[in-house]
């Protein structure tokens, strides 16, 4: 005779967690949208970086095989660069990124992974015709190698007359033959022969930007 009073006090505590979801639910379907939306941008963003971190690893396995670059890169610095670049991806979107080198086949893998990033990059085999694109165009960063073909400091020479030109876009250094111990050159930014490196360059640079504290 009592069963049915015993089944109804036993539904109870079910019942109640229902209402609470339900009343939950109702004042705070905003929140709990945005948070949801935010987790599936996590999840493409995740699919993403699958492809940044294959063109990184690319990158890296050809600068520590060559005998010329004399790399090598710790797997937990890497790891550093790619948390990095994902909690700060929102810097990369609509860049303009000006690279500078007379052999650009050699960097494909970091043009790639730019790219993936969301970086426009334009390509320039000189100094005269990176001038004449500085001139012709805003970047928010130039990368440049330092020697070209006979010129052993081409990428200084570029420096210069893009300051005397008033130009201040941050250039960085990216080239093989890289001896940190020499110092960074005078109103560079920055310049490594590391691919994680130059990821992290770029990010210090991004950030310095007026708008990085809104991305």
């Amino acid at each position: 005779m009592h069963e049915p009073l015993t089944t109804v006090l036993n539904m109870v505590p079910s019942l109640l967690w229902f209402a609470f979801a339900l009343v939950v639910l109702i004042f705070y379907r905003k929140n709990l949208a945005e948070v949801f939306s935010r987790l599936g941008s996590f999840e493409a963003l995740g699919v993403k970086f699958v492809t940044v971190q294959n063109s990184i690893d690319a990158a890296i396995d050809l600068a520590e095989k060559s005998p010329q670059w004399k790399v090598e890169i710790p797997p937990t610095e890497k790891r550093q660069a790619l948390r990095r670049t994902r909690q700060r991806v929102g810097l990369f979107k609509g860049v303009q990124l000006l690279w500078v080198d007379d052999h650009p086949e050699n960097n494909l893998n970091e043009r790639r992974m730019f790219h993936q990033l969301g970086v426009d990059i334009d390509s320039a085999k000189s100094t005269e015709e990176a001038l004449t694109m500085l001139a012709a165009a805003e970047y928010d960063i130039v990368f440049s190698d330092m020697a070209r073909g006979d010129e052993a400091i081409a990428g200084l020479d570029l420096l210069r007359q893009m300051r005397q030109r008033g130009n201040k876009a941050p250039l960085i250094f990216y080239m093989g033959s890289f001896d940190p111990d020499k110092g960074i050159p005078p109103r560079a930014f920055g310049a490594t022969n590391r691919p994680d490196e130059l990821l992290h360059l770029t990010l210090d640079a991004l950030e310095r930007r007026p708008a990085a504290d809104n991305a």
